[in-house]
């Protein structure tokens, strides 16, 4: 969840490639009698069988780090995400949605946008819905700040016989995103800014202390990760994931 403060300002390929193997030429017989009793007999050369090259190694998948102080991550990759199309904002649901793939990519965890949700935004189905609304708690009309989006996360923990590198994990998480915010709010930027936020919640990632795309409340809209969120997501994912800070 990310809280705008009113402030006054905006703020394999796998190619096959056929080889055509040539032996000699052969002329046809034109002249028996010279090529028997006055031309050396010629030995045809061998054909040769094109050497067909081993298939490609497949490149081993990183395992995810250990995780010994239970952090909040997905334990199977990569997730899957689908955007709502019912719900209006302030802009169209093709920019949420091509905002919502650029967050995802951002974060650098393996993800699948796997297009538009097939049902309405329900917890508990294990689907990982996100799109337009009004987030539950949302402060009253006329307050300082206001609520730009919230993540609902599911998760699975461990209570017996548990492994000690993974002993809790999400299970679904979805995202609303506020549908009517304060106008100095209403640009793709500041747009892409709470689906980034909400996305590193997705990912099981907390607040963190400003100034971090992961900061509790803000007056202006990051767009870039910091190093306090790389280090975040890097003691989830390891490895497994590539972010763009």
């Amino acid at each position: 969840m990310i809280r705008a403060l009113f402030m006054g300002s905006a703020a394999f390929v796998l190619a096959v490639v056929a080889v055509a193997a040539s032996g000699p030429a052969w002329d046809g017989v034109r002249d028996l009698s010279d090529r028997l009793t006055g031309a050396a007999t010629q030995t045809p050369a061998p054909t040769s069988t094109p050497t067909v090259p081993p298939p490609p190694t497949a490149t081993p998948t990183p395992s995810l780090p250990p995780n010994p102080q239970a952090l909040h991550r997905w334990d199977a990759l990569p997730v899957h995400y689908c955007v709502e199309e019912t719900g209006s904002g302030f802009v169209s649901i093709a920019e949420f949605k091509k905002l919502t793939d650029r967050a995802f990519a951002a974060w650098g965890v393996p993800s699948v946008d796997d297009g538009v949700c097939r049902g309405p935004d329900v917890q508990g189905d294990h689907v990982n819905e996100i799109g337009w609304g009004t987030p539950p708690g949302a402060p009253p009309p006329g307050s300082r700040v206001t609520e730009a989006g919230v993540t609902l996360t599911t998760y699975s923990e461990c209570t017996a016989n548990c492994r000690a590198d993974d002993p809790v994990h999400l299970v679904e998480a979805d995202i609303i995103i506020e549908q009517s915010p304060p106008r100095q709010f209403r640009t793709p930027d500041c747009l892409y800014s709470t689906l980034l936020h909400e996305i590193g919640h997705f990912l099981g990632l907390g607040h963190l202390p400003a100034p971090a795309v992961m900061q509790a409340e803000t007056a202006s809209c990051l767009t870039r990760l910091t190093p306090a969120d790389v280090a975040a997501l890097l003691a989830r994912y390891g490895s497994r994931a590539h972010p763009a800070g």
